[in-house]
């Protein structure tokens, strides 16, 4: 198998459109809800936040990682599923593709447009976040190495900002903390999902296009999902000013 010219450039792409995003959101108050509210309590610019992050982690994953391994991460993938590496791990290419563009070329974006009227699903790639870093660390008690692809970004971003959103995004007159478990509970499902479909594929179960519309749908469901849940759980203003936040602070 070969990787084509977007496979290697992608995570490039992305960087650059990260850079792009923290300039607006550390230079300017543009991705931001209300002028008035500190941006680290700002749930639009948590928001972008989230997806200016992610882009990052894939520079690490598939553009090039702190051993100096340029597209890393496919292979450190298929050494967990006790698979070969490239060219003879069965994974085809498209496929991981299919998880980053899908997920934070379009998902990402589209969850920070609506984060104004929708602001649980506005913090969904906070699931992913979440569960990924924690992927990341189980990853070093099952394969015995200190390093993975992806780790050193998992542990300086992902880990703080799970940690921030949790405390400062949800509690007494912000969101509920039913709608965090919902975003950790669904971060597990999406991760399952990907283990199951590149399981499916490797063992000729199901073909390469099934497994990348599987990803493609996984993206699409923590919209929907996390949209859904906000309908069900959230009762808080849709928009938190800045009288809700200090009186949530105290």
């Amino acid at each position: 198998m070969t990787w084509s010219w977007l496979d290697i450039a992608f995570p490039w792409i992305g960087g650059a459109a990260a850079l792009v995003l923290l300039l607006l959101l550390f230079g300017s108050r543009l991705l931001q809800s209300d002028p008035n509210l500190p941006r680290w309590h700002d749930l639009v610019w948590l928001s972008w936040l989230a997806d200016a992050v992610y882009l990052l982690h894939n520079v690490e994953e598939y553009g090039v990682d702190l051993l100096g391994h340029t597209h890393a991460f496919p292979n450190s993938l298929c050494a967990t599923l006790k698979l070969p590496p490239y060219p003879a791990c069965p994974i085809p290419p498209p496929f991981f593709l299919a998880v980053n563009l899908s997920l934070f070329w379009v998902v990402g974006p589209v969850a920070a447009l609506l984060s104004r009227r929708h602001p649980l699903a506005g913090l969904s790639l906070y699931s992913v976040i979440s569960i990924n870093m924690l992927v990341h660390v189980a990853s070093i008690v099952t394969s015995g190495h200190i390093y993975n692809p992806g780790l050193f970004t998992a542990l300086v971003l992902f880990l703080p900002l799970s940690i921030w959103i949790a405390r400062a995004s949800f509690g007494r007159g912000l969101l509920p903390y039913s709608a965090l478990g919902l975003l950790l509970i669904w971060g597990v499902f999406m991760h399952l999902i990907l283990a199951a479909s590149a399981k499916l594929v490797t063992r000729g179960l199901i073909g390469s296009t099934a497994a990348e519309a599987t990803q493609i749908v996984n993206a699409g469901l923590l919209l929907f999902v996390t949209w859904l849940g906000e309908r069900w759980l959230v009762t808080t203003p849709r928009r938190i000013d800045s009288s809700s936040l200090s009186s949530a602070s105290r």
